[in-house]
């Protein structure tokens, strides 16, 4: 389970990064330099970095946790996540398929990333308490990489996948930046949706089965 919570993780984060990359490419069409973009990215990402410092210094990131529960703190990025696919999607719907605005998609990209480091990360590293040593030293590091590896390569594959078919069949329609869509939405937000809403109960099995081991622990105690 937590296998399968890192994997849709690392996959929605590839699938946005398709995104995010053909809007810095279009931004980059209109008068700007490969500097600019660079430096442009790199406030963004300081900015981001600045959040998750002062969620976890000032204690708030902790206090949102216990507020949320271990079940709410886990299932609290995939929702973010899901709600701000939704809402890209909604940006289409009333530009007639033109994509997001840059700074609104980083807006909702970088505040997930923010949630993950402040609040959900450490909530899912808890998973592992009170489990055997071989649990915690052997196979999460491996769980922990293979499903990042495992999550990124998959997204990357199945776009590739998606795009060869559509071309191959002709399915849904190319607007004026050259893109294909499919109803008005790009395929990889198609899938970016579908990902996150499996993502969200994958969490919920998460925390389940993490309340039942607690239970086990109680017993033994």
């Amino acid at each position: 389970a937590i296998f399968t919570y890192n994997a849709l993780y690392a996959s929605t984060s590839v699938l946005l990064s398709f995104q995010r990359a053909e809007l810095v490419a279009n931004r980059s069409t209109n008068d700007t330099s490969a500097v600019s973009n660079t430096a442009f990215l790199a406030k963004i990402n300081t900015a981001s970095s600045v959040a998750v410092f002062a969620l976890q210094a000032s204690g708030l990131g902790a206090i949102i946790a216990n507020s949320c529960g271990q079940r709410g703190a886990l299932a609290l990025m995939p929702i973010i996540r899901l709600c701000g696919v939704i809402l890209l999607g909604w940006w289409h719907v009333i530009s007639n398929g033109k994509p997001p605005d840059l700074i609104l998609f980083l807006a909702i990209d970088e505040f997930t990333k923010v949630i993950n480091f402040a609040i959900a990360k450490p909530v899912r590293e808890n998973l592992w308490r009170g489990l055997s040593f071989e649990a915690k030293y052997e196979a999460k590091p491996i769980v922990d990489t293979l499903a990042n590896r495992w999550g990124s390569g998959s997204a990357a594959l199945l776009v590739s996948f998606i795009s060869r078919i559509t071309d191959l069949t002709g399915l849904g329609e190319v607007n004026e930046s050259g893109e294909r869509t499919i109803a008005g939405f790009p395929p990889t937000l198609i899938l970016c949706v579908g990902i996150s809403a499996w993502w969200a109960i994958v969490s919920a099995d998460v925390g389940y089965i993490r309340s039942q081991i607690d239970l086990e622990l109680k017993k033994q105690q």
